[in-house]
């Protein structure tokens, strides 16, 4: 009897539980919908060491421009463009979503949930494939802020980590699609993978 009813209380832990990291899941989804663009600054490390950082524009659907020290990357959703502003060199490529170093916030907000088990802790959403899925991290941890937006993301490989850091968000500021497009300076030298 007693096994029962520990039975009982430890199953309706975990239904509460995956019901609590559904709820969060669905607010960041729900807070996502109403953001048509955004501006943030990003900073990246892997393995603790601190790799880039800089400002981080977005824009529905997959546009982003990300301005950094030596480069700027800027992607219409459908091309790529990478310039080295040291060596004034730029690298146009197709969008890869497949490419593991391509970041994009829908796929963190829509497509990785459904490949994986949805946990929570200490009210973070923890993403953890499923045995069926082909992704290629051991976990993902998201953590929300006050307002519901990613404030970091922790991406556990069986390598290394990286960890994405998000702050001073500006929402909806209406920004011109003219923004993630690139024209290369005169006399750059372009490499077009396309």
């Amino acid at each position: 009897m007693i096994k029962l009813f520990l039975l009982m209380i430890l199953s309706l832990s975990i239904n509460i539980s995956a019901q609590d990291a559904e709820q969060r899941l669905k607010d960041l989804q729900n807070k996502f919908e109403k953001i048509n663009d955004l501006t943030v600054d990003i900073v990246q490390k892997s393995g603790g060491a601190e790799v880039l950082s800089g400002k981080l524009s977005f824009k529905k659907e997959n546009k982003f421009h990300l301005d950094l020290k030596n480069n700027l990357i800027v992607s219409d959703g459908n091309n790529i463009w990478n310039y080295n502003k040291k060596e004034n060199k730029v690298i146009i490529n197709v969008v890869d979503e497949s490419d593991p170093s391509y970041f994009s916030f829908k796929t963190f907000v829509y497509e990785y949930p459904p490949q994986c088990y949805v946990s929570l802790d200490e009210g973070d959403i923890i993403l953890t494939p499923k045995s069926d899925s082909e992704l290629n991290f051991m976990n993902a941890r998201l953590s929300l802020n006050e307002e519901d937006l990613v404030e970091k993301v922790l991406i556990k490989g069986s390598g290394s980590n990286i960890e994405i850091n998000f702050s001073n968000y500006r929402l909806n500021q209406k920004l011109a699609d003219s923004k993630f497009k690139f024209i290369p300076p005169e006399g750059s030298s372009v490499i077009d993978l396309r």
